[in-house]
């Protein structure tokens, strides 16, 4: 009797568990192929970010429910982290959601000037096709609280704070410098805390995001400043229009830097991007094609050169579903720089995901990727 108790006692914790974790998903996608570029060797790389996430709910009653996210980001080719320095590199959020008021989150979560842009570029800012990338954006953002409103006929709003580092109270000598404004990377500052106050970097970040969404019309429209930035920032605005089997979508982004990123020295500049889109469901995938146009300003070249250079890119790309959760993939993409140096911008600033950086001291990049994508 007292076995058959002990049993059914078992039974029922076990199926408390279950129903604990009735609310709890988890996903992830696996990704990898090879990529060559010109003036470098053949390298194996990830078009979407390899990740694994638990993704979690629980009813409160009354249309209200507790949310919380965790995934980390990892490289598939040796098994190690995307950033060592995040566990929860992809997300790390907790928070309430309502189905009249909207989603509140607290915690690591997406930055909504990328967030937005990424659904308008073609390759939703991923592998060597991705559009140009701002120095003024961040995929993530840490010590964030978000708000983003439920659907109002295609309407919606979205806000978040982000909290600088705390430095009220610090005291220190900044490491010296040649020239804060130098595009030169071997002269950037130390990401210090004394340096980020001493230079007024020390500020608190936010972004506003306005949108439309319903039917065949998608418009977007998004202004940020990332936290200890010296009050840098971007804007961005977009729409996409859906015809038959075709999406196309068009975006402009302006960037306001100057010279610090999240507690770390940036290149003084102004940038502005334009991007035109093309998605096309074709046999059982996709065709997706870009372009960018990108302009580079207000930067100290060298003693003599001051002047505006700028790049363009073009992107082709098919993915063929092999099913609904796995895919193949083949990517070019032909990057052209004004000259090296504003390639050597793209590159130290992080602007261009476009293949191995070494190969950007170059006036023009082709990249070549193929691959397969797991989604579960």
């Amino acid at each position: 009797m007292k076995k058959t108790l002990i049993a059914l006692a078992i039974m029922g914790a076990a199926a408390g568990v279950a129903n604990a974790q009735s609310n709890v998903v988890i996903y992830g996608v696996v990704d990898t192929g090879y990529i060559k570029e010109n003036g470098s060797d053949v390298r194996m790389g990830s078009n979407i970010d390899n990740r694994i996430g638990f993704r979690g709910t629980e009813d409160l009653g009354s249309g209200q429910k507790a949310t919380f996210e965790l995934e980390r980001r990892f490289n598939l080719n040796d098994g190690t982290l995307a950033r060592p320095d995040k566990d929860w590199d992809g997300a790390a959020n907790v928070g309430l959601r309502g189905d009249n008021w909207g989603a509140v989150r607290l915690g690591r979560i997406n930055e909504l000037s990328t967030e937005t842009l990424r659904t308008l570029d073609p390759f939703y800012q991923y592998g060597v096709g991705s559009m140009l990338l701002s120095s003024q954006r961040s995929a993530r953002i840490d010590n964030t609280i978000r708000y983003d409103s439920p659907s109002w006929t295609g309407f919606k709003f979205g806000a978040s704070y982000s909290l600088g580092e705390n430095m009220k109270n610090l005291t220190g000598v900044p490491a010296s410098i040649t020239n804060p404004d130098t595009a030169d990377p071997n002269l950037r500052l130390e990401a210090t805390p004394a340096n980020v106050k001493y230079y007024g970097a020390d500020n608190d970040g936010y972004a506003v995001m306005l949108g439309y969404d319903n039917g065949p019309l998608t418009l977007l429209a998004n202004w940020s400043r990332l936290a200890d930035s010296k009050k840098s920032y971007v804007w961005n605005a977009g729409g996409a229009y859906a015809f038959g089997p075709a999406r196309i979508s068009l975006a402009y982004e302006q960037t306001h830097d100057k010279g610090w990123r999240e507690g770390e020295f940036s290149v003084k500049s102004k940038q502005h991007n334009w991007l035109l889109g093309l998605e096309w469901l074709l046999g059982p995938g996709r065709l997706n094609a870009s372009f960018n146009y990108g302009k580079v300003k207000d930067v100290a070249w060298s003693d003599t050169d001051h002047g505006d250079k700028d790049v363009k890119k073009y992107a082709l790309g098919y993915t063929y579903d092999l099913s609904k959760r796995t895919s193949i993939y083949g990517i070019v993409a032909y990057s052209d720089y004004e000259d090296d140096q504003v390639a050597g911008f793209y590159r130290n600033e992080g602007l261009n995901n476009q293949g191995d950086p070494a190969s950007y001291d170059r006036d023009s990049v082709t990249g070549v990727q193929i691959g397969i994508t797991h989604r579960f």
